[in-house]
């Protein structure tokens, strides 16, 4: 089991705002844990003798255009809230820990609610019952008496003092702050980075490299790879949260695209053509489920060709096992 990514982010800060709402989701695509630290955020500026962003009126002015253009682009609402950053956050980090220590989920989803009401759409979170407000505005189930139970809860106060300790010995100096593998990434739109480096953990059999011929779709549900051995070639990807339907096991819809590239581009590569080839007719048979982490193959025949049309057959394996029978018929474009 890959070790979990660890995330440090405090509710004054306004791009946590946006990592929050896509760490878990970059993360499961490649089977990884989130481990969410609430700190309190100008502490850990204080322990580097760091200012405030606030405090830098050329970055400030700077964070208030870059800030809602970050949130558009990852389809967030955006609106200024009355004082940025809101330091009156004691309460909603000591509702997140007590709510941790019970339901991590529930955490999370709390911490997502806050910010939502604060940074999407520009109202106090100061109060237990504004915090009540937003919970319920996001379909998140708090009491107000849990709420308000947080602000003489020991062992929240104690976590949060940890969770300190923690972030420092992890580098942090700012928000959000992420640590994976080793490795440390700074702000929101390092998640891009984050992203990037997952990609290259993922476990790959001796002979494959990456294919990067690929459209906007296969680039979001990929990486995919190819192996040239014995004059053939071979299309894999490793199956993970991304590829699944409710079943958990791979989605038809992703297999069949699969097999159109994969069958598509080998028909290319026996006829020393590269390049792209629209797909005339596809049928997949499914034989077995696929699970999250198998190494998923496709070997592709190529049956016949014409002036202008390439005729192919191939087997879908996973971990070895077939999984899928395809056949396809591509057109070839003129040069």
């Amino acid at each position: 089991m890959a070790s979990p990514i660890r995330f440090h982010f405090d509710f004054v800060s306004a791009y946590s705002y946006v990592a929050m709402n896509r760490i878990d989701k970059v993360a499961a695509r490649y089977g990884r844990e989130v481990d969410w630290n609430v700190v309190v955020l100008p502490q850990v500026l204080a322990h580097h003798n760091a200012t405030s962003p606030r405090d830098q009126p050329a970055k400030f002015a700077h964070n208030r255009k870059d800030f809602p253009r970050l949130c558009r682009m990852n389809g967030l609402p955006v609106n200024f809230p009355p004082e940025v950053p809101p330091y009156g956050a004691s309460l909603h980090r000591l509702v997140f820990l007590r709510l941790q220590r019970k339901d991590v989920a529930l955490a999370k989803r709390f911490a997502l609610a806050v910010d939502n009401r604060y940074f999407g759409l520009g109202k106090e979170v100061r109060t237990a019952r504004q915090l009540a407000s937003a919970c319920k505005a996001y379909g998140v189930d708090i009491d107000i008496d849990e709420i308000k139970a947080a602000e003489g809860d020991r062992r929240a106060k104690k976590a949060l003092a940890e969770g300190f300790d923690l972030a420092i010995a992890d580098g942090m100096f700012g928000a959000p702050f992420m640590v994976c593998d080793g490795e440390t990434y700074w702000g929101a739109d390092r998640l891009d980075h984050l992203e990037y480096d997952l990609k290259r953990k993922i476990k790959v059999p001796k002979g494959y490299e990456p294919f990067n011929l690929l459209s906007n779709f296969t680039e979001r549900n990929g990486p995919l790879f190819k192996r040239i051995r014995g004059g053939k070639i071979t299309f894999a990807f490793r199956a993970d949260a991304r590829h699944l339907n409710p079943r958990e096991v791979v989605h038809g819809g992703w297999l069949t695209s699969f097999v159109d590239v994969s069958m598509g581009q080998s028909g290319r590569f026996y006829l020393g053509k590269p390049g792209l080839n629209p797909t005339i007719h596809l049928e997949t048979d499914f034989i077995a489920p696929i699970r999250p982490g198998q190494w998923v193959e496709c070997e592709a025949r190529l049956v016949s060709a014409t002036r202008s049309m390439t005729f192919m057959e191939g087997v879908v394996t996973a971990d070895g096992e077939p999984v899928a029978r395809c056949s396809g018929i591509f057109k070839i474009l003129r040069d």
